[in-house]
């Protein structure tokens, strides 16, 4: 007990919770990014173009969310269906 408490001040171990919401954050962020794309990507007034770059987005977010599932489920950590829907984009709440 004392040499875990010995490694938690030296950073050596780290909470669960802590690394759950650092990844959280930054998928957050990529998330957020990826889906900002199709505005300056497509030609201005090219709505076509745009729904277009909009799908893909939606299935790259969704094929990541797919992968995500499968990894937890590989490691032995599902994760809750509330918590990430395959049928719709990647979320993290």
């Amino acid at each position: 007990m004392l040499q875990m408490r010995l490694m938690e001040k030296r950073r050596d171990l780290v909470r669960r919770s802590d690394v759950d919401a650092l990844i959280d954050g930054i998928a957050g962020v990529s998330l957020t990014a990826l889906s900002s794309l199709p505005a300056p990507c497509a030609p201005r007034g090219d709505l076509a173009a745009r729904r277009s770059i909009e799908r893909v987005v939606f299935e790259v977010r969704t094929e990541l969310g797919k992968v995500c599932l499968e990894t937890a489920d590989k490691c032995g950590d599902p994760l809750d269906d509330d918590r990430m829907l395959i049928d719709e984009p990647f979320l993290f709440q």
